[in-house]
C-alpha cells in the first residue's frame, strides 16, 4: 500500500496510474489518511459493492463494540422491547 499526499496529487496526477492494479493507494491530507484509492478491475458496480459491504461490515462490528463495552449485549429481551417503544413513541 502507497501513501500519496494530495498535494503531490496535484501536482503529478499520474502517481496514482504508475501504481499496479493490485495495490492500493491512501491518499492524505496534512499527513493524515483521508481516502482508499483501489483499482477497479473488472466490473464497477461489484467493486463498489464490495467497499460498501466492506464498511457495513465494520460499521457493524463497531456497533457491536460498543454494546460490548457498555453492557449493553446482555439486555434481556423485555428491556430492549421497551426501549425500542420508547424510542418509537419519541418520534
Amino acid at each position: 500500500m502507497k501513501f500519496i499526499s494530495s498535494r503531490e496529487i496535484r501536482s503529478n496526477p499520474a502517481r496514482l496510474w504508475e501504481l499496479p492494479l493490485s495495490d492500493e493507494a491512501v491518499i492524505t491530507v496534512n499527513g493524515k489518511p483521508r481516502a482508499i484509492v483501489v483499482a477497479i478491475e473488472n466490473d464497477l458496480e461489484e467493486t463498489l459493492a464490495s467497499v460498501r459491504r466492506a464498511r457495513a461490515a465494520s460499521a457493524l462490528e463497531k456497533i457491536r463494540m460498543h454494546a460490548r463495552d457498555h453492557g449493553l449485549d446482555t439486555l434481556p429481551d423485555k428491556e430492549i422491547e421497551a426501549e425500542i417503544r420508547k424510542v418509537r413513541t419519541g418520534r
